[in-house]
């Protein structure tokens, strides 16, 4: 038997499952050769053992549900189970919403517009959660997508990215959310082209950043020039693009580089040639459906069924919406831990 330690109930679903078909079988049998050799139960008990026997045969699977039940924290019942969303407003983040295509709606971007987009990436990446609001299908394509994704994998912040849209005339209607490595993977299928800009990108960054910070320009030391390319880079895109690598303010190195060059080059090979892709809710859901996550508690529903919604969930975070929309992202942890309270105070 598969088990699983410091449980209350160690065994796996499936094992419960066959240990309650087996009890079942067991007390037929035993209750069956008892009636033939001694006339126990009598005829007119037989119903009342039968329940008995179903009742007793439902014990593992019982002591499973109790087991999940503990493992989360939680209990059984609803009279005292309810989120008080009012309390955990401060444990939730409702992110960044990000501009509908970087800052830079329907145009094109290569060369020395990819500057604009830079403070917008800066933003997003500096919070932990960002809304990406689809609008009615027209507002994201899948370049920009892929730079902001790019940019959130390699830097490791946001940690989660939302999704949104205007569904039936209600905007922000949540879609789901995801992590930014897991979308990556996904996006990055969906044409070579992707993946070449990726990995071109990545690879002239990495050569610029071997460089390290520069030197101030005497006599003033407040001007920091970018040297030419040395003589051991390759490719194209890092020898030609060298004023992106550093602020020539600072003399440091420009930590969005990676995505900068990426979206130079999404512009010139898909966007300038009138290939960009709007991602609108239907392609979504083709794109991100095996990592997309829509589980949400909705601050519209009964308590049963929030309460239902929360421990149904597997994830470390849930979504929070009203009515449909999208309110914030919140631990599920901190959701246990505030029906707990809610119970705690109830009985006293």
């Amino acid at each position: 038997m598969e088990t699983r330690d410091h449980s209350f109930w160690p065994f796996t679903p499936k094992v419960s499952i066959i240990s309650a078909l087996a009890v079942l079988l067991g007390l037929l049998l035993i209750t069956s050769a008892l009636h033939t050799f001694t006339g126990w139960p009598a005829d007119t008990s037989n119903s009342t053992v039968l329940i008995g026997i179903f009742i007793l045969s439902l014990l593992p699977i019982v002591l499973a549900v109790l087991n999940v039940i503990i493992e989360r924290g939680g209990s059984i019942g609803y009279g005292d189970l309810k989120i008080d969303f009012s309390k955990i407003q401060q444990l939730s983040n409702s992110g960044f919403t990000v501009p509908a295509n970087i800052g830079v709606r329907g145009q094109q971007v290569t060369d020395s517009g990819t500057s604009n987009i830079l403070e917008t990436l800066r933003e997003a990446t500096s919070s932990g959660v960002v809304v990406i609001d689809l609008e009615d299908g027209h507002a994201w394509w899948e370049t920009r997508l892929l730079v902001l994704i790019s940019g959130a994998e390699r830097l490791k912040k946001p940690d989660k990215i939302v999704f949104v849209a205007t569904v039936e005339a209600k905007q922000q209607a949540y879609l789901g959310w995801a992590r930014p490595g897991d979308l990556l993977e996904q996006l990055l299928k969906e044409d070579p082209l992707y993946l070449k800009s990726f990995y071109a990108a990545r690879a002239a960054a990495a050569q610029w950043a071997l460089l390290g910070p520069l030197e101030p320009v005497p006599p003033m030391n407040n001007y920091y020039a970018i040297p030419p390319a040395p003589a051991w880079m390759q490719g194209t895109l890092a020898l030609n693009h060298s004023w992106m690598a550093f602020s020539t303010n600072t003399g440091l190195p420009n930590e969005l580089l990676a995505e900068q060059l990426l979206q130079n080059e999404l512009g010139s090979t898909i966007e300038n040639q009138g290939g960009a892709k709007h991602v609108n809710m239907v392609h979504l859901d083709e794109i991100f459906s095996p990592v997309l996550i829509k589980k949400q508690i909705d601050k519209s529903w009964p308590d049963e069924q929030q309460t239902n919604a929360l421990f149904a969930a597997e994830e470390p975070f849930i979504a929070i919406t009203e009515n449909g929309k999208y309110s914030a992202i919140v631990s599920t942890q901190s959701l246990y831990n505030e029906v707990l309270r809610g119970m705690m105070a109830n009985k006293k």
